[in-house]
């Protein structure tokens, strides 16, 4: 597979894995890798493994869910088992409202802008929309739509729905900042199918139906590990490592 087509995916499905529901705009900027010298590592297991290394530096807070970042680092996947993609990431991030942007160097002293961008609001890694304050509580059904670019490759939008997610029992998980007392949120989720092409050459990206279930560490303001099953296989992601 064309090493760009394999990129492009590998940042597609890296945003999709990493999704869960609503957050609060301001979680990301919150996060507690979001700093200078800060760094969040996930790792990945099962039929869908995903997996990312990042470091943030140049962050700059300007308000209420809006600040900046440069974001350098590597990301990969792999389906079944299957030769999968990975890629090198170096971007200026801006998140405002919510949404993030990305920028890179142009190689002539300025930056130019990333096609893709998504709308935070979809991710998981952070904080819900709202406190999670029992067991039993619930947040509404989502759709959400990532747009992910790459030069030379022409990738369709990305439709993501999650379906309504229902919170468990709080309980003991050990992470890579310690015991935490987590909230399990279970839901469903359902990635449209796709395609991506580049020169003619057509990459269909089938459907794909998952059952879900978030841990959500509130000490942290952050989900600390995701399982989900697709077609009875079960994968995971996990943050190893946080600072």
């Amino acid at each position: 597979m064309n090493t760009a087509i394999r990129t492009g995916i590998a940042l597609a499905v890296l945003v999709v894995g990493l999704q869960a529901g609503p957050v609060a705009a301001e979680g990301l900027c919150d996060a507690p890798f979001m700093h200078d010298q800060g760094r969040v590592k996930l790792d990945g297991s099962g039929a869908l493994r995903l997996g990312a290394d990042l470091s943030f530096s140049e962050v700059k807070k300007t308000g209420s869910g809006q600040c900046q970042a440069r974001v350098r680092g590597t990301a990969l996947f792999s389906v079944m088992g299957l030769p999968g993609g990975d890629a090198d990431l170096d971007y200026y991030m801006t998140l405002h409202d919510g949404e993030a942007r990305f920028e890179r160097d142009s190689g002539q002293g300025g930056r130019e802008p990333v096609e893709g961008r998504f709308d935070l609001r979809m991710l998981g890694l952070f904080s819900y929309g709202e406190p999670i304050t029992g067991a039993g509580q619930t947040f509404s059904e989502r759709k959400f739509q990532v747009n992910v670019g790459r030069k030379g490759v022409n990738a369709k939008p990305l439709v993501v729905h999650t379906g309504a997610k229902t919170v468990g029992n709080k309980a003991s998980l050990s992470t890579a900042a310690g015991e935490q007392q987590c909230w399990p949120i279970s839901y469903s989720r359902v990635i449209e199918a796709t395609q991506v092409s580049l020169s003619g050459a057509v990459l269909p990206i089938p459907e794909m139906r998952s059952t879900v279930t978030d841990w959500f560490c509130p000490e942290l303001n952050m989900v600390m590990k995701q399982e989900s099953m697709q077609r009875g296989v079960s994968s995971m992601v996990e943050v190893s490592e946080i600072r």
